[in-house]
């Protein structure tokens, strides 16, 4: 119940990472660099004052690559809350569970398609569907729906191989190499992109403040308590536990922008929905899959 808890937690930070990434002016590539930069460069400090872990050089350079992926997620991340608004970009990002549920099978061997998972992860995306189509009015900006299913993809291919990679390497080290390699993979689009660095690729006075609280709170803390809930928890729990995260997230959102987050009968419906199904799963025992 504990790692539970503290995963609920976690998911509210991860709410509060989408308003402060629509709240921040600066582009999405020159964003999500200055993210990891500092959380690389805190958790490097921090390891540089406990001394003393040895790490395979193997499994370095498979969590180098991974941090790769978690980089692509958080510039489609970011990307579907700006192209659309936080309801919508979230539907996407709420297909991480369905992801998961098809994705561990093809890529972990030992792992087979359950069909419990697929119809909870189903149930979960309808719930968040309905949260996020409030009214028949509302326009659905397709290219955000598709850019926050695209980020869910990335993320749930991540965290499939972080659940590997955190078998052989410590929690703070893990992160801190994930962070170094999103921060490198993501300053090179951020070069296609945005060109040589100029006065566009630093924070206004204004967003120093967001930046900090993004990188620290958002990353250091709730990334390595990620990692270390990996150790503890399955993917699939993880990824239908964070289908909170829109319910957190729109509840910010709407208090932030109440004309842009408009609430109707159908998100309190589709809220019934996701935390029935994460309670549903929750009761569970996790500890079978774990084993595997």
């Amino acid at each position: 119940m504990r790692d539970l808890i503290i995963l609920q937690i976690l998911v509210l930070i991860w709410g509060l990472t989408s308003i402060l990434g629509v709240h921040i002016a600066m582009p999405v590539e020159a964003l999500v660099v200055w993210r990891t930069g500092i959380a690389a460069a805190v958790l490097g400090l921090w390891i540089a004052l406990r001394p003393g872990q040895r790490l395979s050089r193997r499994w370095i350079g498979l969590a180098l690559l991974n941090g790769c992926l978690i980089g692509l997620h958080w510039q489609l991340f970011f990307l579907a809350a700006r192209l659309g608004n936080v309801s919508v970009a979230m539907t996407g990002i709420a297909t991480m569970a369905l992801w998961i549920a098809f994705l561990e099978p093809l890529l972990i061997k030992e792992r087979k398609i359950r069909a419990k998972e697929v119809v909870l992860a189903l149930a979960v995306t309808a719930g968040v569907a309905m949260v996020a189509f409030q009214t028949a009015e509302n326009s659905v900006p397709l290219i955000c729906l598709l850019a926050g299913i695209g980020a869910a993809g990335v993320a749930a291919i991540f965290s499939i191989f972080n659940a590997r990679l955190v078998k052989h390497l410590p929690p703070v080290p893990l992160t801190a190499l994930s962070m170094t390699s999103a921060c490198a993979f993501c300053s090179l689009l951020g070069l296609f992109y945005l060109g040589p660095p100029s006065a566009q690729w630093m924070p206004a006075p204004s967003d120093w403040l967001p930046v900090i609280i993004l990188a620290v709170v958002c990353t250091v803390v709730a990334f390595s308590t990620y990692v270390w809930l990996q150790k503890r928890l399955s993917p699939f729990t993880i990824g239908i536990a964070g289908n909170m995260e829109p319910i957190y997230a729109m509840i910010m959102a709407a208090l932030i922008w109440p004309e842009r987050e408009i609430m109707t009968w159908q998100f309190y419906a589709g809220a019934a929905v996701i935390i029935g199904c994460v309670i549903a799963h929750s009761s569970r025992n996790d500890e079978a899959r774990m084993t595997e």
